[in-house]
């Protein structure tokens, strides 16, 4: 199965497809720090920078994004998703739209839920899309924090049509398998632990780049959970055929 990815950050769930030996085609990511460590861990992806910029890009099985959720967070301002940042799920939803992918995932704030969710549910069924979601934290594998998300998968109706046939003998009932402690490896906080301490201190070069680090890995999806939810699709998808 082939993978692309949209406000791809670090590349959590470029990181989590290459586990489940899904090849990630393209990404797509604003930020110059985040772009230059795709570049690095995934030198034949190719890289888009501006989602508002990314037309039809090239067919994947399978569209990953995380869009921002700083208007749907507890943290933010509370606009919901038709803020100028987490609208940005209309341009998520519209190249979406132009692949047409066998599957879609999600990950967003649980506030989603309240504040916007009936539209990103909506969107995905005027293009012919069900959905199923749970809300997940990094403790459900095994991880010493909560970080908890609301992760979704949407198919398209092609892949009902195939589920339903199997459904109908009680084979499959959901597409997310249960969690297991076996996808906890490289815990976040372990490797902001190992960060060496800067030599000058103050100085742009140091300070800076361990922010940037550091910042980029708080937004981050954690790659485990990604890994998680590619085999999810992966034993659903064996099922059908």
């Amino acid at each position: 199965m082939t993978h692309g990815s949209l406000f791809s950050g670090i590349g959590g769930f470029e990181l989590g497809a290459q586990w489940c030996d899904v090849e990630t085609l393209w990404s797509c990511e604003i930020q110059k720090f985040q772009r230059s460590i795709l570049q690095q861990t995934f030198p034949d992806t190719k890289i888009y920078e501006d989602i508002r910029e990314l037309s039809k890009p090239q067919y994947v099985d399978i569209i990953s994004g995380g869009f921002p959720c700083q208007d749907i967070s507890v943290a933010g301002k509370g606009i919901g998703i038709t803020g100028s940042r987490s609208g940005l799920w209309g341009e998520m939803y519209r190249v979406i739209r132009q692949v047409k992918p066998r599957y879609v995932l999600i990950e967003n704030s649980p506030m989603l839920l309240i504040r916007g969710f009936e539209r990103v549910l909506c969107d995905l069924s005027k293009i012919g899309y069900n959905a199923e979601w749970q809300c997940l934290s990094n403790a459900d594998f095994g991880f010493d924090h909560s970080r908890e998300r609301v992760y979704v998968i949407a198919y398209s109706n092609k892949v009902k049509r195939q589920a339903g046939r199997i459904q109908k003998r009680g084979e499959i009932k959901t597409i997310f398998i249960p969690p297991s402690k076996q996808y906890s490896r490289f815990p976040f906080s372990k490797r902001i632990y190992e960060m060496p301490d800067c030599e000058h201190i103050g100085v742009n070069d140091g300070i800076q780049g361990w922010t940037h680090r550091v910042g980029a890995i708080g937004n981050a999806v954690n790659p485990c959970l990604a890994k998680y939810l590619f085999e999810c699709i992966k034993i659903f998808e064996n099922q059908l055929e």
